[in-house]
């Protein structure tokens, strides 16, 4: 549990930052682990090592167009009690009452469908993946995928990234050089109704 003066003091320390210089062309985040973006407050810790949730769900309501303040989104998490060990451990991957929140659901996406060519799996997912196969100690990452009828653009798929990243397949979404992660949660983000 954040304490509330900790959350005020961060919405205010998060809300004067400037993340512009994190942002593409279409105001999309990339790179958490980037100055502009790692000195955000994320509960106790930073967005740099532990704020990847708060990204997807920034990047996912941007691409719907409702886009949001990530300080805001910061705040909401921190307040609904979404962050695990104070944020140390990012936030726990189950966030649709935050998603329902800023007017949009999210559904949940099986891997197996994902992978077949269907127009009808166009459109924007929130991803929660191990970093690596059969080692938890790694941890979670999680960001915000747009499906077209090319392939798969991802959003902040790595710390370092500078710009997203495209794949063609599923499975090479969670390819990190001789290691393979595994999905945990998909999302199908999209206007609630």
């Amino acid at each position: 549990m954040i304490l509330p003066g900790k959350i005020r003091k961060n919405f205010e320390l998060n809300r004067r930052a400037d993340t512009s210089p994190a942002a593409d062309r279409r105001g999309l985040l990339n790179g958490q682990g980037r100055p502009e973006l790692s000195r955000l407050r994320f509960g106790y810790a930073d967005v740099g090592r532990a704020g990847c949730e708060s990204i997807a769900v920034y990047n996912a309501l941007r691409l719907l167009g409702r886009p949001r303040a990530l300080a805001e989104i910061i705040r909401d998490m921190e307040k609904g009690g979404y962050l695990r060990l104070g944020g140390h451990l990012g936030a726990a991957p189950w966030f649709e009452p935050l998603l329902r929140r800023y007017g949009v659901t999210g559904k949940l996406a099986l891997p197996s469908r994902l992978r077949r060519e269907s127009r009808a799996d166009e459109g924007v997912y929130i991803m929660v993946i191990w970093n690596r196969r059969w080692q938890p100690q790694r941890g979670m990452h999680t960001f915000a995928a747009a499906r077209t009828a090319a392939g798969w653009e991802v959003f902040n798929r790595f710390n370092s990234d500078t710009a997203s990243r495209f794949y063609f397949r599923l499975d090479d979404i969670v390819r990190n050089g001789a290691h393979t992660g595994a999905f945990f949660v998909i999302y199908r983000v999209e206007e609630y109704k």
